[in-house]
């Protein structure tokens, strides 16, 4: 009885336990918990995402190292910064980044040849000193060959990173601004700045960036977000600059301020769409625009003391509403758990506010405070995790076309290894392209032509020719035999095996993970510099034995082409291709009937556009003898011009019936089938019935297309299953 009333008393104190508990005990809520539906447990495919770096040159932290700047040999010094560069696009690559925001004038200075300021002291260690070569120029070069998109990234306020003797000693320089304009400079966070409220300053920083923008083929121009950058407001004590600029428009400093940083952005805006209206304009402000609770209704539900509104002075929201810049990468650097601002309630907020616009949104990412950061969630266990929802996220949120990560040399940093693999072998192993900016102009390139696979002894290589000017690059994908060679779902990210640079010589591409090519086909598109891509040009071993421009892609056609070679029916071109896809000319097409048929006769007149002694005189005099074609008025018949489907079917008709062949006449009701029959012009209904009632002619997607122009593979295949039929 003893032991039944001890078990009696366990069980009812279990079950009052139970009772009492809070549910969430064992469902415990995380931070992430309402953001679930945009962290998959599997890492989302997509085919467009920009992946990107910020390249660091400030105080030497990416490029170039302390140690090879403070080389003493210019030409080893040279040489030496080149190859760490190199270095760094080469593992951008490998990372499948497409993307570099490479820092350019850190600190009123240049990276590239500058008639405004002075060579970078980040260069030799010395202001000034030009350090023998152009690190901009060669950045570009180097990060077009691996189709990396460059960035020329830009503060444009910032002086100094210090107020030292030393650091006023170094700016005794040529074309520094601190000696030029020292009625300009303010200091602020123990840093000698450009006053941004004097209308001649934003002038200075306008000159700067069009300096940049006219002389390199940069793809974007980027601001990070020091605009007004201060401990406490009033730091850089620019009263006076109130007092004297604002003309009592603005009612208080705050709102001078924002629309000094207003009238800059807009500005450049405005000029570099003017001057090159494909380069990129785009900012990097802090993670939060305004915290609701400070009174910004349209805010986020965060308590940050570091606002863009607020405290930057830089109204972000105004800029994105009115589209003055083309994307916008908020440095995120937070965890979901962050108490003050949470990084799904932030990103949220983003993503909201750019749904519907032309402005693109990219987050910042802070790669450098995993495993090195207070927040519990970017340390140890919890780091990888975090990472990986957040870069999940950024993915599976529609309206976040891509990443920024803060800064290179953390990818090589031994704490954050095991995230850089997660990274390399997960969340970014497949290759994506940079998402297309529709109102920035540009179309897709015609696709590639004459292309060929061929086994070799590191691979098998896949070549083509170029088709288009404008194709500026190339995407090679890698398919299954079977496989539908979709090239317009993300799906076809796990296809994309890699990118090549037109360089107007040799296109080619070795893929070194594939040996035999018997159970493969690859698809080559080609791109605008602002990533339009063209349909594709499908290839495999199958290819015609007497046109390389006839492959995979006209294996449909590929038997009737290589047979009417044979018969003599068609010929290439002086280049020896067959354009399978090109329209037909109509004299083209009567030689090809004349040719088929075997159609002769006397004839002393022609049309009088068909010139004497042009290689389709003949077949045109021939035709017009026979009665199978008629002029389209005043005697001409626009041998130069494409053929219409219906007309090439009215021909073959009368082609046949004065061959002697006989078809039974079709009706209307043959033309039932078509769901564009009501397009047909009345004097090539007859035809278009009589074929497809003798199964010449089949529609396809429903209809027969008769004001489509033909191609020559569709002419071939036509007359072919004529011939065949007979």
């Amino acid at each position: 009885m003893f032991i039944q009333k001890r078990l009696a008393c366990f069980f009812i104190a279990i079950l009052m336990f139970v009772t009492t508990v809070p549910v969430n005990l064992f469902s415990q809520a995380t931070p992430w918990s309402s953001y679930l539906e945009y962290i998959p447990n599997e890492t989302p495919l997509v085919k467009r995402h920009l992946r990107g770096v910020w390249l660091t040159t400030v105080l030497n932290l990416d490029w170039p190292t302390v140690e090879t700047r403070n080389i003493t040999n210019d030409a080893q010094r040279i040489q030496s910064s080149k190859n760490e560069l190199i270095e760094i696009l080469d593992r951008a690559v490998d990372l499948n980044m497409n993307a570099v925001f490479f820092q350019v004038s850190p600190e009123g200075d240049a990276l590239y040849k500058s008639d405004i300021v002075p060579w970078s002291r980040y260069l030799t260690g010395t202001f000034g000193k030009d350090p023998g070569f152009d690190p901009l120029a060669f950045a570009i070069e180097e990060a077009h060959k691996r189709n990396l998109e460059l960035h020329a990234w830009m503060n444009p306020y910032r002086v100094s990173m210090n107020t030292s003797a030393a650091t006023i000693q170094s700016l005794n320089v040529p074309n520094s601004i601190y000696i030029n304009k020292p009625e300009w400079i303010r200091t602020s966070m123990n840093r000698f700045i450009v006053d941004p409220g004097i209308p001649e300053a934003r002038c200075w920083v306008v000159d700067r960036v069009l300096e940049v923008l006219n002389n390199y083929d940069v793809d974007g121009i980027h601001f990070d977000d020091y605009f007004y950058y201060e401990n406490q407001e009033g730091e850089m004590r620019d009263d006076d600059t109130y007092k004297k600029y604002n003309n009592g428009q603005f009612s208080n400093k705050g709102d001078w301020r924002r629309n000094n940083t207003y009238l800059l952005i807009k500005e450049l805006s405005e000029k570099i769409g003017e001057i090159k209206p494909w380069v990129k304009f785009g900012i990097s402000p802090g993670g939060v625009w305004g915290n609701k609770r400070d009174g910004h209704v349209d805010g986020s539900n965060t308590n940050s003391s570091y606002t863009n509104y607020n405290r930057c002075y830089a109204d972000t929201k105004k800029w994105v509403e009115e589209e003055i810049i083309d994307y916008i990468a908020p440095q995120i650097y937070f965890t979901f758990a962050n108490p003050r601002a949470p990084y799904g309630e932030v990103a949220t907020w983003w993503a909201n506010l750019v749904k519907g616009r032309n402005v693109h949104l990219y987050i910042g990412q802070a790669i450098y405070k995993v495993n090195d950061d207070s927040d519990e969630y970017f340390k140890g266990a919890n780091a990888v995790p975090e990472f990986t929802r957040q870069l999940k996220f950024n993915v599976a949120r529609p309206e976040i076309l891509g990443t920024i990560m803060f800064r290179y040399k953390n990818f090589e940093d031994a704490g954050k290894q095991q995230m850089v693999k997660v990274i390399e072998n997960d969340l970014w192993s497949s290759k994506v392209l940079v998402p297309v900016m529709p109102w920035k102009g540009g179309k897709a390139p015609k696709a590639p032509v004459s292309g060929d696979i061929e086994v070799v002894s590191n691979g098998v290589r896949v070549s083509w020719t170029a088709n288009d000017n404008n194709a500026v690059y190339y995407g090679v994908y890698r398919f299954n035999k079977g496989e539908s060679g979709d090239i317009v779902a993300d799906t076809s990210a796990a296809r994309l095996i890699g990118t090549v640079r037109n360089n107007n010589k040799v296109l080619e591409f070795i893929d070194r993970e594939v040996r035999n090519a018997d159970n493969v086909f690859y698809v080559v598109t080609a791109l605008d510099r602002l990533h339009n891509e063209s349909s594709g040009l499908l290839l495999n071993g199958q290819k015609s034995k007497y046109f390389s421009d006839v492959g995979y892609q006209y294996l449909w056609a590929m038997d009737a082409i290589d047979s009417f070679y044979e018969k003599g029916i068609v010929k290439g071109d002086h280049k020896g291709d067959f354009n399978p896809g090109q329209n037909t000319k109509r004299g083209d097409f009567i030689i090809m009937v004349r040719n088929a048929l075997n159609l002769e006769a006397e004839f002393k007149d022609n049309f009088i556009d068909v010139r004497s002694g042009s290689y389709y005189y003949d077949a045109i005099g021939v035709s017009r003898q026979l009665g199978i074609i008629k002029g389209i008025g005043s005697g001409t018949f626009n041998p130069e011009g494409n053929i219409t489907r219906e007309d090439m079917m009215v021909i073959v008709t009368k082609a046949l019936e004065i061959s002697g062949i006989e078809l039974e006449k079709g009706s209307l009701e043959d033309l039932s089938a078509y769901n564009d029959a009501g397009q047909i012009s009345s004097y090539a209904k007859e035809a278009v019935a009589t074929l497809t009632k003798a199964g010449l002619v089949q529609g396809f997607s429903g209809g027969v297309h008769p004001k489509r122009m033909a191609t020559r593979a569709e002419i071939v295949i036509i007359l072919n299953t004529v011939l065949e039929s007979l």
